[in-house]
């Protein structure tokens, strides 16, 4: 990969993979939710440590109470299940579910781009930022192109370049034309929509 024309010289990543026409490039290289699950495990540790404290405590005789479960108690055996308080503490409660399963079903982006390879069990990694670099380098390759950058939002390029020629549509065109084949050629595993912006002298 590194003979490639505009490829930085920070080596890809190779995952081997079966099932690729599956999607698997895209399944490899899904980002995990790590801070997220850190958060509810933490969450959880912490409800588990309070209330085993609780309990062998109270076995033991010396009842610890870190937190108000008697008030909690009264308070739920003499409130009705249609009190707004209730009603209000079981919406909170069940956003907060429903915002961690969307959270475990809806992957993040993550920082590797998996491309094609002539072998089907083979996927290629190439970071992010690199495929920008990729793609910045061949727009600087076309002709009256002074200076071109490139940035990756999501599943999206963001292409400028900046020209002192006067035409900008002619050299737009050449200039997406360059993009577009560098993209089929490092052929991205999920389809890249490019945003392309020509400025001219000013």
């Amino acid at each position: 990969m590194s003979e490639g024309r505009g490829l930085p010289e920070r080596a890809p990543r190779f995952v081997p993979m079966r099932g690729f026409a599956e999607g698997g490039a895209r399944r490899a290289f899904r980002p995990s939710r790590g801070l997220p699950a850190a958060v509810a495990a933490l969450a959880l540790l912490g409800i588990g440590g309070l209330t085993a404290v609780h309990v062998v405590s109270a076995l033991l005789g010396l009842p610890v109470k870190l937190v108000p479960y008697d008030q909690w108690a009264r308070w739920a055996s003499t409130t009705a299940w249609d009190d707004g308080r209730v009603l209000a503490v079981a919406s909170a409660l069940t956003l907060l579910g429903l915002v961690l399963i969307l959270i475990a079903a809806v992957p993040g982006r993550g920082r590797m781009v998996a491309l094609r390879t002539g072998d089907p069990d083979l996927v290629v990694g190439l970071p992010r930022r690199a495929l920008a670099r990729a793609l910045r380098a061949r727009a600087n390759e076309v002709d009256g192109v002074r200076d071109a950058g490139a940035r990756m939002y999501g599943w999206h390029a963001d292409v400028s370049v900046r020209t002192d020629l006067r035409d900008t549509a002619a050299l737009g065109q050449r200039v997406r034309a360059a993009v577009e084949d560098e993209l089929a050629r490092l052929a991205p595993a999920h389809h890249v929509a490019l945003h392309l912006r020509v400025h001219g002298p000013s």
